[in-house]
């Protein structure tokens, strides 16, 4: 009787709804229009949770971005029968945390400089450093595509490697190698310049 009753009114739900279950086998065969359809509920409750949690529209609008490619990306690993709520609010609280912690290393950073001393320099430091400027990205241009986005993802944008790995869509281990590789191929480039 309480369970009739409760299917009357939409809560009968021992796994998940015919209608989610048939949207997700479809969003996991690659139907973005099923992936959509099954998260776009979920949207407001990411926005205000996100905006909780970083205090700021945009980054949360941002978070809610990356959380719903992350979440398209992983979302074999969501288990049938489980709240699809609390899979995404899981990637979105994760993703609003690490936009924050960005947001307050590049106010940090910006906040340092603005109260840095300028150093005067003459004529020739400031050659050498316009000299340095055009050498060092001569460099970044000779790097593969993938070494030089993860070479400016990490020292202009000053991202951990977790977060370089989201932003170009790889595993963690991969966005460190390529970092790596990208600052010992710069390494390389600028000093074989300076024996020259």
């Amino acid at each position: 009787m309480i369970r009739s009753a409760l299917a009357l009114f939409g809560f009968a739900r021992a796994g998940v709804a015919p209608l989610e279950d048939a949207r997700l086998a479809r969003a996991l065969s690659g139907d973005g229009a099923a992936y959509a359809s099954l998260v776009r509920d979920h949207v407001p409750v990411l926005l205000r949770v996100t905006q909780r949690v970083t205090g700021d529209a945009d980054l949360a609008e941002d978070a809610v971005a990356e959380t719903l490619a992350v979440a398209h990306r992983q979302l074999s690993r969501y288990q049938p029968g489980t709240s699809l709520r609390a899979f995404l609010l899981g990637i979105a609280v994760k993703r609003a945390h690490t936009l924050l912690r960005a947001e307050r290393r590049r106010h940090h950073r910006e906040t340092a400089a603005e109260h840095a001393p300028t150093p005067s320099v003459g004529p020739e430091a400031a050659l050498r450093g316009r000299e340095l400027t055009v050498r060092i990205r001569a460099a970044l241009e000779a790097l593969p595509r993938k070494r030089r986005e993860a070479a400016l993802l990490r020292l202009d944008g000053g991202l951990e490697h977790a977060e370089i790995a989201t932003a170009m869509g790889l595993r963690e281990d991969a966005a460190r190698a390529l970092v790596s590789l990208a600052m010992r191929d710069l390494r390389t480039a600028l000093d074989a310049e300076q024996t020259v």
